[in-house]
């Protein structure tokens, strides 16, 4: 006997087994199972209103659409100016004090660069640098 064996849960899941199998449908009705009724079919009349009804509420839309004013020049440019200065709630959230992003470019002279002297031994053959 294997020290892994307990029968105790052996038993118990022999006891899910069946109780499974006792709740379980047979099988000749799962393979033949009831009959599914077809689907119902809508009369032509009512099938033709719906589809008039459907004609009309789009060509409403269109027609309420395609009629709006359509906004002058110096509307679009009010417009665009005030939407180029809107700025998002959450912008100050991304403002961190000491993060600030420099004006200008630091220039690097070789003067502000000090470089560690090399020593000049000379080095082993077939030694890496």
């Amino acid at each position: 006997m294997n020290p892994n064996d307990d029968p105790d849960l052996r038993e118990r899941f022999a006891a899910l087994r069946e109780e499974d199998t006792a709740s379980a449908p047979s099988l000749a009705w799962v393979l033949g199972g009831p009959a599914i009724a077809p689907p119902r079919r809508f009369p032509p009349l009512v099938a033709g209103a719906l589809l008039a009804t459907a004609a009309v509420a789009t060509a409403v839309v269109l027609v309420v659409t395609t009629r709006s004013v359509v906004p002058g020049l110096d509307a679009a440019i009010a417009q665009a100016q005030s939407m180029s200065s809107w700025t998002a709630p959450t912008d100050a959230w991304l403002t961190l004090p000491g993060l600030e992003i420099p004006d200008s470019v630091p220039s690097l002279q070789p003067s502000s660069v000090r470089l560690p002297e090399s020593s000049a031994a000379p080095t082993a053959t077939g030694e890496a640098r």
